[in-house]
């Protein structure tokens, strides 16, 4: 059963795949740092991350049953509106992540 807490992860998870694409729009994030950042077990991001691909909001990579890697696709960058590229990421590029409100 997929919940509101389902869907809120969702959209952070979407925010977060925006972000990334912001500084990385040649590169795919690893589900297991997705889960970190977004505060949350990996298997708990998992079936959020097929959800938005369903949706065609990312691309994935799988191995099996399990997401190994992630992008957000054209659909997901319509879907959040306005993205602002820029170039460079440091590494320590996520450590202001909850204070930008992701």
């Amino acid at each position: 059963m997929y919940s509101i807490l389902s869907e809120e992860l969702e959209k952070r998870a979407l925010n977060l795949l925006a972000k990334n694409f912001e500084y990385n729009q040649a590169l795919h994030m690893e589900a297991p740092q997705m889960a970190e950042l977004l505060g949350v077990k990996e298997i708990e991001i998992q079936p959020v991350l097929k959800v938005l691909a369903e949706k065609e909001w990312a691309n994935l990579y799988t191995e099996g049953d399990k997401v190994k890697l992630a992008k957000i696709s054209w659909k997901g960058l319509n879907e959040i509106g306005e993205v602002n590229l820029k170039f460079g990421m440091g590494k320590h590029a996520y450590d202001n992540y909850s204070a930008e409100g992701y």
